[in-house]
């Protein structure tokens, strides 16, 4: 959707207190205060609330002007009309415990010394982040949230959110985040660390009336920013080109550009973050594993009630694909509604404060099919979106007519969503779609549908058995590598299996073939042998008999010319069959 162009709104930074936090070290923090912004107006059932979830070096001051003239960090994101839209949503945004900008943090006053806390601050954990985030949503009166989003650090605190208040949030959008920092995380991290402990200013923590560690905070950032950037980024911004000079100095000065930018980004972190504030928000980070005492990160989602759509980047090496998909394989294990899409980006980690418009119709779009879900009584209209209409495929009318109202349902090969949305909006059907087209993928999520970007022949292992009452595969068996194993796998997870595939026993295919001696190229398959995606050229009779040999009950068959059934010799005269198939009862697959 399209951001309308208005005057940014001016935003002041509020701060709740509390008299107490308890927290994972066993110690009670007193006298607690947290900063937060709101944007938009919070409805009058209370169903329309976001918590928005900053990064580590992030703040309350998420969208909008505040007195300093400065934009939000995620403005492109919060606003009238965008993704987050402050028209329709209340959304806040708090300064996170342990942080700087606000909230109590190393740099606080203790009220039992009258100082700074410094490093007589108690460590923390993500868990205690949330924490202190729930009093703050509580304070303001919003029983179940909407919605809990972030990138980064704020994607693993979505996480959280989700498991620990199962009951206070319909939605979580973790962007470019993790379940738990690996090896490689935590050494970054500690190299920061180190760099800021190592710098003698630092003082054990104690500089709050003295010179600060600029040096090693400057040194801390940089290394970190290089972790939030992709080599492809840097090379189109930097390249190795010279700053401000011709030939190479031959001394340890600035030579490159790129030493010249860290430089700056370094001094620029020093004037508006806390040393210790680093050392504390890096070490809850690493502390953050979502499995701990549970035995698998599937566990861990066992009380989980929200839907979630999870988003990563293909550059971002700091928190990486695979990370997103263990979460993403544990919520399928435990039939949690999920939507995925790695979206293409050379921007690296930073890619989610950066790519924001593709983000934006998914996140619009997912935001939209949540609201209508739990809006009292169905009254909140929906945004305008395309509907699509299936009857322009004749496989989509007939598998559609075959799907009973209120089933649970997976489309293989969903493409852009287009029989998902329909089932959902006309037989109110609680559909999933794979795909791996990651554009038609982002199309699908855009229209509300919840769409998992994988391989199909790769992406059914984490479903447990029966789990659909429907699925459907429908033109894509041909393209398949393995067929008779994704139909085996179909059979396992679905109570009913509905398969469409086109004929290749047409007469015009058979025709064409005995006429011209080459592979045809008809109405029904219009490519050259060397471009077409078809793999396995399968006839109306050879899938009869696969069925007959491997004991599956064909419950409907129907054939199609046109838009025409067939009835009459339907592996001569039909263009395209489905199928409607069940495991006979008490077999396996």
């Amino acid at each position: 959707m399209p951001a309308r162009l208005e005057t940014p709104l001016s935003v002041d930074t509020q701060i709740a207190s509390f008299p107490a936090l308890p927290l994972d070290c066993g110690v009670t923090l007193m006298n607690v205060d947290v900063a937060y912004e709101t944007y938009g107006e919070l409805n009058a059932d209370g169903t329309n609330a976001i918590l928005i979830l900053h990064a580590f070096s992030g703040d309350a001051h998420a969208a909008g002007i505040n007195r300093e003239g400065q934009p939000g960090w995620w403005s492109s994101m919060i606003g009238p009309g965008l993704a987050f839209d402050t028209d329709r949503y209340f959304v806040i945004s708090s300064n996170v415990l342990g942080g700087c900008r606000g909230s109590t943090g190393p740099g606080s006053i203790n009220p039992a010394t009258g100082k700074q806390y410094g490093m007589a601050f108690p460590v923390i954990t993500i868990a205690d982040m949330v924490r202190l985030q729930k009093m703050l949503v509580d304070h303001l009166g919003i029983t179940r949230l909407l919605a809990v989003a972030g990138g980064s650090m704020g994607g693993m605190q979505a996480l959280e959110w989700a498991v620990a208040y199962p009951d206070s949030v319909a939605a979580a959008i973790p962007i470019a985040a993790t379940s738990r920092h690996s090896a490689q995380q935590i050494a970054f991290n500690e190299v920061g660390r180190q760099a800021i402990m190592s710098d003698p200013d630092w003082n054990g923590g104690d500089y709050y009336d003295a010179k600060p560690p600029a040096r090693g905070l400057a040194v801390a950032r940089m290394v970190g920013h290089i972790t939030y950037m992709s080599d492809a980024s840097m090379r189109e911004k930097f390249g190795r080109r010279l700053r401000d000079k011709d030939a190479f100095g031959f001394d340890f000065s600035v030579d490159f550009e790129v030493e010249s930018y860290l430089r700056y980004r370094g001094s620029q972190f020093v004037n508006r973050f806390d040393a210790n504030s680093y050392l504390y928000i890096t070490k809850a980070m690493d502390y953050f594993d979502l499995s701990a005492g549970y035995g698998c990160l599937a566990a861990r989602f066992n009380g989980a009630r929200a839907r979630f759509l999870i988003l990563s980047f293909t550059s971002d090496w700091l928190y990486p694909t695979y990370q997103s998909l263990e979460t993403v394989s544990a919520l399928r294990s435990r039939n949690i509604d999920v939507a995925f899409c790695e979206l293409n980006s050379n921007y690296g980690h930073d890619a989610f404060l950066l790519e924001t418009t593709e983000q934006s119709e998914m996140i619009t779009g997912f935001l939209d099919s949540v609201y209508r879900e739990v809006a009292v009584g169905g009254a909140e209209q929906s945004r305008p979106v395309d509907k699509p209409d299936i009857r322009t495929r004749p496989d989509y009318a007939m598998i559609a007519e075959m799907i009973e109202p209120g089933s649970h349902v997976l489309d293989l090969g969903c493409g852009e969503g287009d029989l998902l949305a329909w089932l959902r909006d006309m037989k109110h059907v609680k559909g999933q779609g794979i795909e791996i087209d990651p554009a038609k993928v982002s199309r699908a999520i855009g229209r509300g549908v919840s769409a998992y970007q994988s391989d199909i022949e790769q992406g059914l292992s984490d479903y447990p058995d029966n789990i659909f009452d429907v699925v459907v595969l429908s033109q894509t068996l041909q393209e398949m590598r393995y067929p008779l194993r994704v139909l085996h796998e179909m059979l396992r997870i679905g109570r009913h299996v509905i398969v469409a595939f086109p004929n290749f026993g047409h007469w015009t295919t058979r025709l064409t073939h005995l006429l011209s001696g080459r592979s045809p190229r008809t109405r029904l398959f219009p490519y050259h042998w060397y471009e077409s995606p078809n793999l396995h050229f399968l006839t109306v009779h050879d899938f009869t008999v696969l069925c007959r040999e491997q004991g599956w009950s064909v419950e409907r068959r129907n054939f199609i010319r046109g838009r025409r059934s067939v009835r009459f010799l339907p592996n001569l005269f039909a263009e395209l069959a489905v199928f409607s198939l069940r495991r006979p009862e008490g077999s396996s697959v």
